[in-house]
């Protein structure tokens, strides 16, 4: 269940006043980079009391929030034994389907050296 939450004096008091933009930014200043005067965490609890007060966040000065960009997908690397899985199964297809016709060379070939050994003679030169 949430609570009713409480905002500090100064949070609602800053409400109340308008401030500068630079206030909400950093600025080159003198050659310096100057940081804004509202953190981004006391901005984050500005905008929130605004919102729950009902004051327009551009009323006192505030930016609008940046735009955060959509995560962009990558599919994980994974190991090299895993993205090369569906390569060698498909390989492995191809052998087995390719298979008869390899049977059948094989046994040709044995058959020529049957032939090539019986017509080969017995003497040793």
């Amino acid at each position: 269940m949430a609570t009713a939450r409480q905002f500090s004096a100064a949070v609602l008091r800053h409400l109340e006043a308008k401030h500068p933009e630079d206030a909400f930014k950093a600025t080159f200043v003198n050659g310096y980079w100057r940081g804004p005067r509202f953190s981004l965490r006391r901005q984050a609890e500005l905008r929130k009391a605004c919102l729950l007060t009902g004051v327009d966040p551009a009323s006192i000065g505030m930016p609008e929030p940046p735009q955060t960009r959509a995560m962009q997908y990558k599919p994980p690397k994974g190991h090299k034994q895993q993205r090369l899985y569906a390569e060698k199964q498909a390989a492995i297809q191809k052998n087995l389907a390719d298979m008869p016709e390899k049977i059948r060379k094989w046994k040709e070939a044995s058959d020529l050296a049957k032939e090539k050994e019986k017509n080969r003679s017995s003497l040793p030169f």
